[in-house]
């Protein structure tokens, strides 16, 4: 099995989005600086022996100006998403068609994740997500508690969505899955074991900045379930500790050069030298 990041953007937003605490007014500091951070959006093409390509999140579409509601940009702008960031183009960088995708997993359901589904429109593609959180976006969406993380065009019967059920699954040999509550009711890490680079765990939004998995520090307004989260925390350290040690995410990428686990993930602002990367 062999794997590489995608480079699918940049998306900036105020530090308190990702950090718990991030920005806010003391005593002594009633007025701090609105600090903002730029990260990058990610994706991850899998290249497993037996299935074929598989597409590890999908960033966002390329109409994306058109789609996404005005104030979802406001808080979260794209400041950078040139032709080579488009998924069909990268997925050409690294020598693949979108015709060659035989599956698709997506960590969970928000519009940076899964709105690059458009590409993969009248494509019966299966697209495997948690049920649960399947379950909330449609909701969430339908009844406008949720609109804005989650946004209606990609969320279409037409898809081939292929429900997932469990807190660990091997999708498919040596591709496990872990449920990681918390950003999102049912957001999904995966572990991949390689054989020249050793283990590598993406675990997308349960940790944006290296901060949330070292320091740690739990993710600011964007998250749900902030018990959920010291929960999935300690599920990935636990796991990290049986293999090596580090972690990472999916939507955040970065290795930890000194671990026996490598990390895709963990901190969007230190990518650069990993993009055209291939890890087998």
């Amino acid at each position: 099995m062999k794997f590489r990041l995608l480079d699918l953007g940049r998306i900036e937003y105020d530090e308190g989005f990702p950090l718990a605490g991030g920005g806010v007014s003391t005593a002594s500091e009633p007025s701090p600086l609105a600090a903002r951070r730029t990260v990058a959006i990610i994706g991850a093409l899998i290249e497993h022996p037996k299935i074929g390509p598989v597409l590890f999140d999908a960033g966002a579409p390329p109409n994306f100006k058109e789609l996404w509601p005005p104030i979802v940009q406001e808080l979260f702008a794209i400041t950078s998403y040139e032709p080579e960031h488009h998924l069909d183009a990268a997925l050409e960088a690294a020598g693949y068609g979108l015709e060659d995708i035989k599956a698709i997993v997506l960590s969970h359901l928000h519009l940076d994740h899964a709105g690059g589904l458009e590409f993969f429109r009248g494509r019966d593609i299966p697209i495997y997500v948690q049920g649960d959180e399947l379950r909330n976006a449609f909701y969430g969406v339908a009844t406008g508690e949720d609109l804005g993380a989650y946004i209606p065009h990609y969320l279409d019967f037409s898809f081939n969505w292929q429900p997932l059920d469990g807190d660990e699954i091997e999708l498919f040999e040596g591709f496990h899955l872990y449920r990681l509550p918390g950003h999102t009711p049912a957001l999904q890490g995966l572990r991949m074991n390689l054989a020249n680079s050793g283990t590598f765990f993406l675990t997308s939004d349960q940790f944006h900045l290296a901060d949330n998995y070292a320091g740690p520090q739990p993710l600011g307004w964007l998250l749900r379930d902030y018990a959920a989260w010291w929960r999935s925390y300690r599920k990935v350290t636990t796991l990290a500790d049986r293999t090596g040690r580090g972690s990472g995410s999916a939507t955040t990428p970065t290795c930890w050069p000194s671990s026996g686990v490598r990390s895709a993930g963990t901190e969007r602002q230190r990518l650069s030298s990993q993009f055209g990367l291939r890890w087998t």
